[in-house]
């Protein structure tokens, strides 16, 4: 069946305009799709000609997705693919990021534009420095980064390791019941960055204490002011709060 264009396509999407003695299938095939799929893009054809000058609107590509292999793991998976952590959460809400992942699943990666946003003046100074950092524990993001929350928070059974996610001196390691933090460890990178590790059921490190990335200095707990079992993860550029994420 040979169709013709009534109306116009989507707002927004990418278009093509049909040249003398296109069909539905070669443009298909031009353009990586089926001509079921045209068809289902263009709700407004009919049955006719296909007119050389109608726009079509091309449907949108399927999501990619990224199939395991064996030593992946979700920080890994995000900087190969050029993303985040949060974005590739975002993308797949069933995933549990506490649970190991299985060799051959599955994993829908986040579109370019799911990551893309304006980066603010902490975003661009945490950039310049480079790093390789621990996720401090593999939990179930609960609370994202914002302007009124500036961590993270990962929950995790009472007594998880919580691990340190670069080098550096422990500056505070103290039970903070003023900010409602509860046990907290506080290690400064020394070179503008200091990461932030709260509602500990128990610190591991005293302060002076030199850590490596990975070493275990806390566990997860409930303290201070917390709903539950979980790791509020803060980190900080020249005093300026960065989304976490952004390290990963």
């Amino acid at each position: 069946m040979i169709l013709a264009l009534l109306g116009g396509g989507r707002v927004g999407a990418a278009t093509v305009t049909v040249q003398r003695g296109d069909t539905l299938t070669r443009l298909a095939v031009r353009h990586g799709t089926t001509a079921q799929a045209l068809v289902k893009a263009n709700p407004g054809l009919r049955q006719g000609a296909l007119m050389a000058g109608t726009r079509l609107t091309l449907p949108s590509p399927p999501a990619p997705v990224w199939t395991v292999r064996r030593g992946d793991t979700l920080s890994l998976i995000a900087r190969r693919q050029g993303t985040t952590l949060a974005a590739l959460l975002a993308a797949n809400p069933g995933l549990d990021a506490q649970q190991p992942l299985l060799v051959g699943q599955r994993l829908t990666l986040p579109s370019r534009g799911a990551v893309t946003r304006q980066p603010s003046a902490a975003t661009v100074r945490a950039a310049s420095i480079r790093v390789t950092a621990v996720m401090p524990v593999q939990g179930r993001l609960t609370t994202s980064f914002s302007d009124t929350h500036p961590s993270i928070d990962l929950a995790a059974p009472t007594s998880t390791p919580v691990r340190a996610a670069r080098p550096g001196v422990v500056t505070e390691s103290s039970f903070d019941g003023r900010s409602g933090w509860g046990w907290t460890v506080l290690v400064d990178h020394g070179d503008g960055m200091t990461t932030r590790y709260s509602h500990n059921s128990a610190n591991l490190v005293r302060v002076g204490a030199r850590v490596e990335a990975g070493q275990v200095i806390a566990r997860v707990g409930s303290t201070g002011n917390s709903t539950g079992p979980h790791l509020d993860y803060r980190v900080t550029v020249q005093g300026a709060p960065v989304d976490p994420f952004s390290l990963y």
